[in-house]
């Protein structure tokens, strides 16, 4: 079994695309397979009203730059990830050739955009599912049932105490979704990357079932 290793960027790009760029050399370099960054665009994730919208609008790029950042990533030979929360990234994301795309686990219930997701040009989906009931995450792959499908586990708290990572909720996904064809496990970890823990709780992962591993490079 190959296990697949995503380098999650997250916003640690500032907004800036040469920061970006250098986080994709630094996640080539360190042997990922995969680099994600969240695709923001600030109405996708707040009104004018709320107080982190301003730090939302400051993390919003041009199409271009995107665009820039997926050739970096082709030229490393790394796959570009893109977290998406709405219509308006997820057209990016196809427009850009983009095959993975992550649905954050609060939108695991939003119906509307996961019919999106469905009918979309993107070949597999990231589904977070830290939090979810199993109705709710059942709910959720019978909609993208076209699609490969990669079920995440993970707290999103940080640092994650031990405790929390709740690593045995793996076989329980595993065995709620067996008769899934198009589904595997990943499972997304939080942990302080000063503790040897950051390695041996995605390796217990593994263990019950993950084959993607998401690990915070920022």
């Amino acid at each position: 079994m190959q296990v697949e290793i995503v380098a999650e960027l997250a916003q640690g790009f500032e907004g800036c695309l040469e920061q970006a760029k250098l986080l994709v050399k630094a996640a080539a370099k360190a042997g990922a397979n995969a680099a994600k960054f969240q695709l923001i665009y600030a109405d996708e994730l707040a009104t004018p009203d709320y107080e982190y919208y301003g730090l939302f609008s400051s993390l919003e790029m041009s199409d271009d730059d995107w665009a820039s950042i997926k050739n970096d990533c082709d030229s490393h030979d790394i796959e570009l990830i893109l977290d998406v929360f709405g219509s308006t990234s997820l057209s990016l994301a196809e427009k850009l050739g983009v095959e993975t795309v992550k649905l954050h686990a609060t939108d695991i219930s939003n119906v509307g955009f996961l019919e999106k997701l469905a009918q979309c040009s993107v070949k597999r989906i990231m589904v977070g599912a830290g939090g979810a009931y199993l109705d709710e995450i059942r709910s959720a792959i019978d909609i993208v049932s076209m699609k490969q499908v990669i079920l995440f586990h993970g707290f999103q708290g940080y640092p994650t105490s031990i405790e929390d990572n709740q690593i045995s909720r793996i076989q329980l996904l595993q065995n709620a979704f067996s008769d899934h064809k198009n589904v595997v496990l990943g499972f997304s970890d939080h942990v302080d990357p000063t503790d040897p823990s950051s390695i041996t709780i995605p390796s217990y992962a593994v263990g019950k079932g993950a084959i993607v591993l998401e690990k915070h490079l920022t």
